[in-house]
């Protein structure tokens, strides 16, 4: 659908020189470790982290740095090759690592299309709006501008207008996490030995009162307007 609206994905399509995997593996040991806990270990230019599952499994996420956005032929031997030095736990996971079929992997990147809709055909969340993993709002901002278009078509006179309007109010909203996504790439996945050390520290700052906060600001930015204050703005012709 994205490819009938906008054309082909590379116009649009902005890598951001990580890739990252996913998978679920059984391994009571590493359970009992992560139980109500994230555990990450993470060094120069790669991370991995674990948390239990209710249901006794273990899921595991990564990310490292990549200078090519080409995905690799067979994604359980990436991942083992790429995360084996880190210790830990880790080689025990990566041990449990299954067929390739089975893993999610995929690069970091972000959607920035000037063009949302064409006619009645319009593009919602990740298919316009992508922030990628390093933003952490994706399931929120999909709502969110979700019922950004729905008070749009139900207020405005026209579906032409009403898609304008959406677009107006809310890509501005989109490209501001965006960017905040970006500012925080460095901090996500440090390159050198004393931004992993800021990093760590940041981190264990995060649990002081009132630090919380600023930590969140400075990685996401600020929060934006709800979309119902939004909808109040003035509105706008269709073009």
């Amino acid at each position: 659908m994205r490819r009938m609206v906008c054309g082909e994905e590379r116009r649009f399509l902005c890598f951001l020189g990580y890739h990252t995997a996913a998978y679920i593996f059984d391994d009571p040991q590493i359970h009992t470790y992560a139980r109500n806990w994230f555990c990450l270990i993470d060094t120069i230019e790669r991370q991995m982290g674990f948390y239990a599952l209710r249901d006794g499994r273990v899921a595991t996420f990564a990310v490292h740095r990549a200078p090519n956005p080409a995905l690799p032929a067979d994604a359980q031997q990436a991942v083992r090759d790429t995360y084996s030095s880190l210790g830990w736990i880790v080689p025990q996971a990566l041990a449990k690592c299954p067929v390739s079929s089975q893993v999610y992997y995929d690069q970091v990147a972000q959607i920035e299309i000037s063009q949302w809709s064409r006619g009645r055909v319009t593009l919602l969340c990740d298919a316009c709006q992508a922030v990628s993993l390093l933003g952490g709002q994706g399931a929120s901002l999909a709502v969110a501008g979700a019922h950004m278009l729905a008070a749009q078509l139900t207020c405005t006179d026209s579906i032409d207008a009403a898609l304008a309007r959406y677009k107006q109010l809310w890509k501005p909203v989109i490209a501001d996490s965006q960017q905040a996504a970006r500012r925080a790439a460095a901090w996500f996945l440090p390159a050198s030995t004393l931004q992993l050390w800021l990093r760590r520290t940041l981190l264990r700052l995060a649990a002081l009162p009132n630090v919380d906060s600023y930590v969140a600001t400075a990685l996401v930015g600020k929060a934006g307007p709800t979309p119902d204050k939004l909808s109040q703005s003035p509105a706008v012709h269709a073009r």
